[in-house]
This record gives C-alpha cells, sequence and structure tokens, in this order.
C-alpha cells in the first residue's frame, strides 16, 4: 500500500506578511524624518559657531590679557568687520565689549530649512574673569533654542 502525502511547498511571503512590513517601514520613516530634520538643522548652525571662534578667542585673550573694556570693537579686538564673517547659513558676526568684565557675540542666521529664519540670532555672553578665564552662556531666538549647540 502506498500512501499519497501531500507536501505543500511555500515560496516567498503572503500578502499579509508583505502589507506588514510596508506599514512598520512607513511608521519608522514618519518618526525618523523630523528627528533627521533637527540633525541638519543642527549642522548647518554649526557653521555660524564655526565662524564665531576668531571673535571668541579675541575676547578670551582680551580677558586673560585685562584689555577687555565696553570700549572693545572688532577693530580693537583684531577682528575683520562682522560682514566678513559669513557663510552660506551666516550673515555676520559682531562682537562687542560690554565692560571690563563682559562682553557679547552676535550671530545673525540666514534663513535655514522651516526651523530658522533670516535675521534669528545665537548670542553667546562672555563673562571675564582674569583669574580664572571667560564663560560663555548662549543664548538664542525664541524658535531656535532646539538648535542651539552646548556652551
Amino acid at each position: 500500500m502506498y500512501y499519497l502525502i501531500a507536501i505543500k511547498i511555500s515560496r516567498g511571503f503572503t500578502l499579509i506578511e508583505l502589507m506588514i512590513v510596508v506599514a512598520i517601514v512607513g511608521i519608522l520613516a514618519a518618526v525618523a524624518m523630523p528627528a533627521y530634520q533637527d540633525y541638519t538643522i543642527k549642522a548647518k548652525i554649526l557653521e555660524a559657531v564655526s565662524l564665531s571662534t576668531p571673535a571668541r578667542t579675541a575676547i578670551g585673550v582680551a580677558c586673560s590679557e585685562g584689555t577687555l573694556s565696553a570700549l572693545s570693537t572688532h577693530t580693537t579686538l583684531g577682528l575683520a568687520l562682522p560682514a566678513a564673517y559669513t557663510g552660506k547659513y551666516t550673515t555676520s558676526v559682531t562682537a562687542v565689549g560690554l565692560s571690563a568684565t563682559s562682553s557679547t557675540i552676535t550671530i545673525v542666521l540666514k534663513a535655514i530649512g522651516s526651523g530658522v529664519i533670516a535675521g534669528d540670532t545665537i548670542v553667546y555672553t562672555a563673562t571675564c574673569n582674569t583669574d580664572t578665564g571667560t564663560t560663555w552662556v548662549i543664548t538664542g531666538s525664541a524658535n531656535i533654542t532646539d538648535y542651539l549647540p552646548k556652551a
């Protein structure tokens, strides 16, 4: 006696399995895209931070040497004019001494995607202590607080 055994060989995926995979990929993409956009805006803002390095260094040196004053300007700090510090995402970098122990650097940004509007600013505020050095506080326009660099 012979018995016939039916063997069903399955090849590939069923339609429901493919639909589940597509749904999962769609959900992951919906979550990842906004996070990716935030990271690209943060990376572009770093151009402005990089362009402000000469100004932050000059203020730090003036603090250490005790030459920082309310009369400190780009010229007295040995810097080029504010408009010289421009880039693809940066309009200008302006350094101003407020007193012998305080100064600010204002970075004006160009539009970056939907997160940064042209004219938004990042402000570095320096507190000078000739014994311990310069400490910085970073603030900015209201709509870019999520994109500000760490101090």
